[in-house]
């Protein structure tokens, strides 16, 4: 149930979506406010190819499944035949049982809420006289090198192994270790 909507809602569960979404015809007709988006977002399918009609906008909605209630990100866009997607984010966080044989979403005890405390020092007290140690500069340069490196040596003329593709990831896993090897190259770490 979405809180505001009276009846349930048909909703596929489904690991295979890294977010959820919501189905713009659907919100449409139970005016759900939705939120536009600054940038536009590309919807890449399960067969890898990039769906035409990016994504516009965002709806948050407070979503009961089973007696438990949460705060749910929807992407919005035209889902055909299906309301809603909950997906392997709202899996995570949720983190329900499921009964394969049955397809029945339960919990075995209810979740423990709790007010955050303080904020704790990056570097706890005890470690501060070694502060030195964690500055951002000193990761951008290899350590000297000593009696105990060891070396790799390769085999002259030695065929190179050809590249080879990463497992498949998302556009923002892709991105970021994009990100990640460029300012490793930028370095002089790699």
């Amino acid at each position: 149930m979405v809180k505001g909507i009276m009846d349930p809602i048909p909703t596929l569960v489904d690991s295979g979506s890294s977010k959820n979404f919501l189905d713009l015809k659907f919100a449409q007709e139970h005016d759900i406010p939705l939120t536009k988006l600054v940038n536009p977002r590309t919807v890449i399918a399960i067969d890898g190819k990039e769906i035409p009609n990016k994504i516009k906008h965002r709806a948050t909605l407070e979503v009961e499944v089973e007696g438990w209630t949460f705060d749910v990100t929807f992407f919005v866009m035209d889902l055909g035949d299906t309301d809603m997607i909950l997906g392997l984010e709202w899996l995570q966080e949720a983190d329900p049982d499921i009964n394969w044989k049955t397809l029945e979403i339960s919990w075995k005890e209810k979740p423990i809420t709790a007010k955050a405390g303080k904020e704790l020092p990056i570097i706890p007290e005890e470690f501060l006289e070694f502060s030195d140690v964690f500055s951002e500069e000193l990761f951008k340069k290899l350590p000297e090198h000593r009696p105990f490196d060891c070396n790799i040596d390769f085999k002259e003329d030695a065929e190179l192994p050809k590249p080879a593709k990463v497992y498949p990831l998302s556009p923002i896993e892709s991105r970021t270790i994009k990100e990640f090897i460029d300012q490793e190259l930028a370095d002089g770490k790699i």
